[in-house]
């Protein structure tokens, strides 16, 4: 293939054919708006060839000014002058269509000679990335229940390295426990201010950071940010015993101390 043909077949997108839009015809046609009594003499394919709204626009007001009266003259965006404006008119036969204000490439089936078409916001400025769909809490069945086993396995092992016999040491006897700890000012309730710490120890957990970011939340039945012991027992031993251990690994109170995260 010849350097001038090859050139040819790169031009930029123009929209007349026999003097009417293509885009009126359903397709689009290339033609190169710059001199081309010059292609003869610079097949050059180093030089970048200018689509862009300004570039195209004042080729063809040199073709205009050198006698071409019929030429079609793209309208840039009056924001961004690199940018088509989204509707193009050719007064010679008194079209309108839309178009890409990117590449200036026409809307089939836009193009009108009633006046100017309405053609939607396209620019890129405009356009919003979709929204991430929101995940559902994490937290539940199994998981849930894995990780209020896992909480009462560690309570029990804490009471066991602070002294307690651990013959005394039972699934109910360590959640009095524990909310006796966290209970600060022996008001008979745990506050968010008295849960706080715990709830950062829970958080480095591995994997099961939803269940300890809202397990306070999801105790407190009666929603006044106040934590009763029934409440904080009912909202473990109920889920616990809803799906009972099935291995003797999960009975171990120093499971959870002894495995590293």
């Amino acid at each position: 293939m010849r350097s001038e043909h090859l050139y040819i077949q790169l031009l930029a997108w123009i929209y007349l054919v026999n003097g009417n839009p293509i885009a009126q015809k359903g397709g689009l046609g290339v033609l190169d708006i710059s001199d081309t009594n010059e292609l003869s003499v610079r097949p050059r394919f180093e030089e970048v060839i200018r689509l862009d709204c300004a570039s195209q626009r004042r080729k063809a007001l040199k073709r205009k000014a050198n006698g071409d009266s019929r030429i079609y003259i793209p309208t840039c965006s009056p924001k961004n002058a690199l940018l088509y404006d989204k509707i193009q008119c050719y007064d010679v036969s008194a079209y309108c269509w839309c178009v890409d204000e990117l590449s200036g490439e026409p809307k089939i089936g836009s193009s009108t000679s009633r006046g100017r078409p309405k053609c939607e916001e396209t620019a890129l400025t405009t356009i919003a990335p979709p929204k991430r769909a929101r995940r559902n809490n994490r937290c539940k069945e199994k998981r849930r229940t894995r990780f209020l086993r896992r909480l009462v396995s560690t309570i029990k092992s804490e009471m066991i390295m602070n002294g307690v016999n651990a013959t005394k040491v039972s699934r109910d006897s360590a959640i009095r426990w524990k909310f006796n700890q966290l209970n600060v000012n022996h008001n008979t309730v745990l506050e968010r201010s008295e849960w706080k710490p715990f709830k950062a120890v829970l958080l480095e957990w591995k994997n099961v950071r939803q269940c300890s970011r809202n397990l306070f939340k999801t105790c407190d039945m009666d929603r006044d940010r106040k934590l009763t012991f029934e409440e904080w027992r009912k909202c473990i031993v109920q889920e616990i015993n809803r799906v009972p251990a099935k291995r003797p690994d999960q009975l171990n109170p120093f499971l959870y101390i002894l495995r590293p995260e």
